[in-house]
């Protein structure tokens, strides 16, 4: 057994703050069921962000907007667990999608919105990008940082998406419980704001002013000496030193002994006070040896340190011997790509393990499978096709624009 056999998930979602939540719980074993428009989820057309979001699921092409479409929609939910989607203020309503009315069809339902603001509020009519939220959440401006002179920083990594996502993860979970205990399902969301909002928790007042928080120093390497990354003769390497014996061990691995014996430097709140001089100490030392030799030398001395590795785009960390060994390599054939590589599964449970349930789908491709599910044979659903409801993979899926 998986941990989620046996639950149906209903992902209508597209982007990445919908389809991410579901493709973990189909990582947990659960039978999610991607249903996109008949011309593919929008975001197809971007390769990379969409084989992150969309493994182990199903795809069922289908125009929801035709009441035909609609039908059979709601035929899909009446077997379903959860529907989950990032739909916007007043979509799922116009396209008869909603908590209200698919509830009447299965009432213990858990139904998930990822928003982008949230469901409440003056803001909560607006979709949006990650972008957006590492703005409003204060994530760029301290990644500047810009109260060292620096202008904000984005980002690249869909952070706030893939929190946002994670979070309804959690929200679902947490509902599936609820209705073991009850017999009763429910309405769960989460926000892509929200997801900022994960990103600084540090963050809080005491009697109205704020808290100290370490900041990043003007040149983005670290918080201080101690916990920072050093250039170094090849590469750069990570360095954490939270205690007084790590300081000891680093300045005698670097061959400063003498620096332990500086008053300048004595303790941490001495090192705080001089954090300037003892870079200027420490940065040239590090440049007279590369990142991996630092990284035997220091691991050695006992000194919590990581060599900042370029992965080439992925290439080094999805061939790399432990983390398959650990389960954090996920391997597949995908029918146009051919052999592919992706992260893992990042949960491990002793009884119920994770299963990657292949690649990410072709647009359709499983359109025949699930309504054969629901009872309806090859005729009707060519016929369905035929008149635009539904698309069924078939031969010239190479010759469509598809991932």
């Amino acid at each position: 057994m998986h941990a989620l056999e046996g639950v149906r998930v209903l992902d209508f979602g597209q982007y990445l703050a919908g389809p991410f939540g579901p493709m973990i719980l189909a990582d947990l074993g659960a039978d999610v069921i991607k249903v996109e428009p008949i011309t593919g989820d929008a975001m197809r057309g971007a390769a990379g962000p969409f084989f992150g979001c969309q493994r182990g699921k199903r795809s069922l092409a289908l125009d929801v907007r035709t009441p035909r479409g609609l039908e059979i929609a709601h035929e899909l939910v009446a077997t379903a667990d959860v529907v989950h989607h990032n739909m916007t203020q007043g979509k799922a309503e116009r396209l008869g999608l909603d908590y209200e009315r698919l509830r009447e069809l299965k009432p213990d339902l858990i139904y998930c919105n990822t928003w982008a603001y949230g469901k409440e509020g003056p803001l909560s009519r607006f979709g949006g990008l990650d972008p957006l939220y590492q703005a409003a959440s204060g994530l760029e401006h301290e990644a500047g940082p810009v109260d060292a002179g620096n202008p904000p920083l984005y980002y690249r990594f869909g952070m706030c998406g893939a929190s946002n996502a994670l979070l309804s993860v959690v929200g679902v979970l947490l509902a599936l419980y609820h209705r073991h205990r009850t017999g009763e399902g429910m309405d769960v969301w989460s926000s892509l704001l929200n997801g900022g909002a994960l990103f600084t928790s540090d963050a809080f007042l005491v009697g109205g002013e704020p808290a100290s928080r370490p900041t990043l120093d003007k040149a983005q390497t670290g918080f201080g000496p101690g916990y920072r990354l050093y250039e170094t003769q090849e590469g750069w390497i990570q360095v954490v030193a939270v205690r007084d014996e790590h300081w000891h061990s680093l300045f005698g691995a670097l061959g400063r002994d003498d620096l332990g014996d500086d008053p300048r430097f004595a303790d941490e709140t001495a090192r705080a006070d001089n954090r300037e001089a003892l870079d200027a100490e420490l940065e040239p030392v590090f440049r007279t040896r590369t990142a991996l030799q630092w990284t035997w030398a220091l691991d050695a001395a006992g000194v919590p340190n990581e060599v900042a590795v370029d992965t080439h785009n992925g290439r080094l960390a999805l061939f790399d011997d432990d983390n398959v060994r650990l389960g954090l390599v996920a391997e597949y054939v995908h029918p146009i790509r051919g052999l592919m590589r992706q992260f893992g599964t990042l949960i491990d449970l002793s009884d119920t393990p994770g299963e990657i349930q292949g690649p990410p789908p072709l647009c359709g491709e499983h359109t025949r499978e699930i309504l054969a599910e629901l009872g309806h044979d090859d005729a009707a659903v060519d016929a369905l096709a035929g008149d635009g409801i539904t698309y069924a993979l078939d031969d010239d899926y190479r010759d469509r624009f598809l991932v």
